[in-house]
């Protein structure tokens, strides 16, 4: 699927970017977004294709995508090696740069990123608090025993 017509655009980041871009930025900036739109579209567990093709399309979609795909390129554009350390000695002349773990894979996106774009109903509710369940139940009173016996505590303890 061809990224849609002015989603996002060399202008965008030339708006959002803290310095002028350089003539070599400008010129890898159409492919870097183009690269970003298609590293999107093939995982297959967002399954953006379809999302994008259903009539009516997922409302907001496009939108999201486009945040998603500016804010990877604008990370690229601020560290094209995809460096994590970078140090520099002067007197003998050492360089020494750390990559970082997303760039040695090939990653673009963040997990926070690809998580605005997963499809609704796909999230994992194992390790999370559901306060949105809607179970009609009588609350029940806490009280306290008077004696100081509680139920978590062994038997036989403090006798």
């Amino acid at each position: 699927m061809d990224m849609p017509t002015g989603l996002v655009t060399v202008e965008d980041i030339r708006d959002r970017y803290h310095r002028a871009l350089t003539a070599d930025e400008e010129r890898y900036l159409p492919a870097w977004i183009s690269d970003a739109w298609d590293e999107l579209m093939f995982m297959s567990q967002l399954r953006l294709v379809e999302r994008l093709s259903a009539v009516p399309p997922e409302d907001g979609l496009l939108p999201r995508i486009r945040s998603v795909i500016l804010s990877s390129v604008m990370r690229r554009l601020q560290n094209p090696q995809g460096r994590r350390q970078y140090s520099y000695s002067v007197d003998d002349a050492t360089v020494s740069e750390t990559l970082a773990s997303e760039t040695i894979t090939g990653g673009w996106f963040t997990a926070d990123e690809l998580g605005k774009l997963e499809p609704p109903g796909d999230a994992s509710d194992a390790f999370s608090i559901r306060i949105d369940a809607h179970i009609a139940t009588v609350p029940v009173p806490l009280t306290a025993p008077i004696d100081g016996w509680y139920s978590w505590e062994p038997i036989g303890r403090g006798l």
